[in-house]
């Protein structure tokens, strides 16, 4: 199939003379499709696919493949409708007509292949441009992504079920790459340059999450480290969001009237708060000055264990829990030998989640995403031998805020340690679920008024909290199920190192989990997580041990070592492309037939 691209562009030329009306959208409401389905979509070869939607309740449902395939099928009474296609080998494009009644949709330029899952948490999600330099050879990755026979389906991180219905199958091409799971790229790319065949791919991962999130109430219930909870099997987010958007509503208008600040609607979505940020004022435009008195700030009163990063959970008690999620500000002073040399300001491990920063008084970075190491370059000139002040305006969005890591000052000759005990701080601004209230309380009137008051601050309630059981099986998975695929990758583990002895359960159950709702005993390799040190407490190892058990009593598993590709003070890698090869390895060996060492 050498020229499966040429063919591409020829098809779809052929396909608007021969079928003029041809449209992924149909002009009527009545028949309907899953969100999956669209233009560029491909379909797992020699396998009876799956395809549902909705229509008229007891409507017949008539598709039509152009390469000869024909199903029919009705419609309940509710509307739902399932039917299975048949497919011939990789090929394509070809074109599928679904008609009921006077209703029509036509998905256009589809393509026959392998089609894989790829699920997990960040260092799945993370895109090829996630971050400027956060992947190997970046750019030159991207001007090269000219594979239109590789697609991926992005199922988007919302709670909700809204945003899915304007996602699409894209191409990979420079345009639309940048927003590709990087290390599914380049588990695709590798088996679509080992076997020339088109190849899809779904992606449905969400930065951060455990594998209890991805989990059905139903497996929950029987696994020995959740059982302990009666987890409902029915999805309740639907019945419940209402019922807490009222309560979050009455949230704002009470704490407004007991504090007196202005409650200010607040991105759910991380990715979405940089697009908004110009429009909040948090009253602090003088807080990164040089000369700027910060005698009342606090005081920085570090346990031990804790000299190697700083959270907001050290700063404030469990009874002050309120004020771990917002926006803190820190100062520190430090001296340089040389100010004429090259500075660079490094917070190792990164910082959670967004900061902006001042080198007297100058912002020298600006950074909307958690967990990166921040490596800003100080311009020349900015420093003095003595005194340089150092700013910080750090905001979390929800959970574990602050800097993961050391910080210090890199030159050519020299490192110097900002040591976090020599900080001070002051709390700006409270975010709660969906809103943000600047205070601009001095410690003394905040501890009065907000933690000690008679008047409680009260918290919203999260209405995307992505960690709740079985919340992502519900909102993320179950939308892709029955989608024919051939497996499944996966790239999780670090949002369970804290629990690393219950993983080997966890993960065996969520697997065949997954395999009983698809009704399939689909192979599944998943990557070996990075070596990274979380804490002093947490350490990734115990997780990686847990990761090799499933080997020995899961089916159809495999692992993709990535003991040699970890780095030190980044929990994401920036070699995505080994990771994705490691991934293909393993599924050309033990699905294809390769005569290869996998991982």
């Amino acid at each position: 199939m050498k020229t499966i691209e040429q063919l591409i562009i020829l098809s779809t030329l052929l396909a608007v003379c021969i079928n003029p009306k041809i449209n992924a959208q149909s002009s009527r409401k009545e028949l309907s499709l899953s969100p999956l389905f669209t233009d560029h979509m491909v379909l797992q070869q020699k396998n009876l696919n799956p395809i549902w939607g909705m229509a008229r309740g007891g409507a017949e449902i008539k598709v039509t493949a152009s390469w000869g395939e024909t199903a029919k099928t009705r419609a309940n009474s509710n509307g739902k409708w399932q039917i299975k296609l048949n497919t011939p080998v990789y090929g394509g494009p070809y074109f599928i007509r679904i008609e009921s009644g006077d209703d029509q949709i036509v998905l256009n330029k589809v393509l026959i292949g392998e089609v894989w899952l790829a699920s997990g948490q960040s260092n799945m999600e993370w895109k090829m441009n996630h971050c400027s330099g956060c992947i190997d050879n970046q750019d030159e990755e991207i001007a090269n992504a000219n594979f239109p026979a590789i697609r991926m389906f992005k199922v988007p991180m919302d709670l909700s079920g809204k945003k899915i219905n304007n996602q699409k199958w894209e191409q990979a091409n420079p345009q639309n790459v940048v927003d590709f799971s990087a290390t599914a790229y380049f588990f695709a790319r590798e088996l679509h340059q080992k076997m020339d065949i088109p190849i899809g791919i779904i992606n449905t991962s969400w930065g951060g999450t455990r594998v209890e999130a991805w989990t059905s109430p139903k497996k929950l219930n029987e696994l020995s480290p959740t059982n302990h909870i009666k987890h409902q099997e029915e999805d309740v987010y639907e019945a419940d969001i209402e019922k807490y958007i009222r309560y979050n509503d009455s949230v704002v208008l009470i704490n407004e009237k007991n504090f007196g600040f202005k409650m200010l609607e607040f991105p759910i979505y991380k990715e979405e708060v940089e697009k908004k940020w110009h429009e909040y004022d948090f009253k602090d435009q003088n807080f990164s000055e040089v000369h700027f008195n910060d005698t009342q700030w606090n005081k920085i009163n570090l346990d031990p264990d804790f000299e190697n990063n700083l959270f907001f959970e050290n700063l404030y008690s469990k009874n002050q829990s309120v004020l771990e999620d917002g926006t803190v500000w820190f100062r520190t002073k430090f001296d340089v030998k040389n100010p004429a040399a090259i500075h660079n300001l490094i917070f190792s491990k990164g910082i959670d989640d967004f900061d902006q920063t001042f080198i007297n008084g100058q912002n020298i970075g600006n950074t909307f995403l958690h967990l990166d190491e921040r490596n800003y370059a100080i311009p020349l000139g900015l420093l003095k031998k003595k005194n340089n002040v150092l700013a910080v305006r750090l905001t979390d969005f929800i959970g574990g805020g602050g800097f993961r890591g050391p910080a210090y000052i890199l030159s050519a000759n020299d490192s110097i340690a900002l040591p976090f005990r020599d900080f001070k701080y002051k709390h700006q601004a409270i975010i709660t679920n969906g809103y943000l209230m600047v205070h601009n309380y001095n410690e003394q009137d905040l501890q009065k008024k907000i933690i000690n008051g008679e008047n409680k601050f009260l918290k919203a309630h999260n209405i995307n909290e992505a960690n709740e059981y079985s919340i992502l099986y519900h909102r993320m998975l179950k939308p892709t199920i029955p989608y024919g695929i051939k497996g499944v990758i996966w790239y999780q583990g670090e949002a369970n190192v804290g629990n690393y002895e219950e993983y080997t359960v966890l993960l065996d159950g969520m697997i065949r989990d997954w395999r009983s709702n698809w009704n399939d005993d689909f192979s599944f390799y998943f990557a070996q997580i990075a070596p990274y040190t979380y804490s002093n407490k947490e350490n990734s190892q115990g997780l990686r041990d847990a990761q090799r058990k499933i080997l020995n009593i899961t089916p159809k598993t495999g692992m993709a070592i990535l003991l040699d590709i970890g780095e030190e003070n980044d929990i994401h890698p920036h070699n995505k492309q080994d990771v994705g090869k490691r991934l293909a390895l393993l599924a050309l060996n033990k699905d294809y037939g390769f005569d290869l060492v996998d991982s």
